[in-house]
């Protein structure tokens, strides 16, 4: 049985794999931003230096995200994928990832939930998140977990900006 557990609750192995997967998410994330949409399988994978805002989140996620909410999908002791809910008068969920065998299991919705009830109960009126245009898949998730797309907050292009209201 997949259960959500806060970051600050996790044990030493939890929160090392926790970084891990924030390794893997930022890794991911800029090999996308180079080919400008989802890896093919034949796209050889490039080397990938990690700007030093991201490198500090791995290295020391509980500065970085010091005032957010960590959340991470655990089964059996194993961390399956991870969400970060900021906080602030614009809550965003960021850092969204299933580990590749885990994914087609209902983790990433159990993470949005998890984090959308936190936002809710802590008085938040909205929670809000971006998106690569090309994650099509992650696009339809968040559509059915009740986000809506609105109008870019970010000047990148390619991301799609999406809001989920509480009222």
């Amino acid at each position: 049985m997949i259960v959500v557990e806060r970051w600050a609750d996790a044990s030493a192995h939890q929160r090392e794999r926790f970084t891990e997967l924030l390794s893997e998410y930022h890794r991911r994330t800029e090999h996308e931003k180079l080919l400008g949409h989802d890896p093919r399988p034949d796209d050889p994978a490039p080397t990938i230096t990690l700007a030093d805002r991201y490198r500090a989140e791995i290295s020391d996620p509980g500065t970085a995200f010091a005032s957010d909410e960590i959340l991470l999908a655990v089964e059996d002791d194993r961390v399956l994928g991870c969400v970060v809910l900021t906080d602030g008068p614009s809550p965003e969920l960021k850092r969204l990832w299933v580990a590749p065998d885990a994914r087609r299991r209902g983790v990433a919705a159990t993470l949005i939930e998890a984090a959308t009830t936190v936002s809710r109960r802590r008085g938040d009126d909205s929670v809000r998140l971006s998106v690569w245009h090309w994650r099509s898949s992650a696009i339809a998730l968040y559509r059915r977990s009740g986000f809506v797309a609105v109008a870019s907050w970010d000047d990148r292009p390619g991301l799609d900006c999406f809001v989920r209201s509480f009222d």
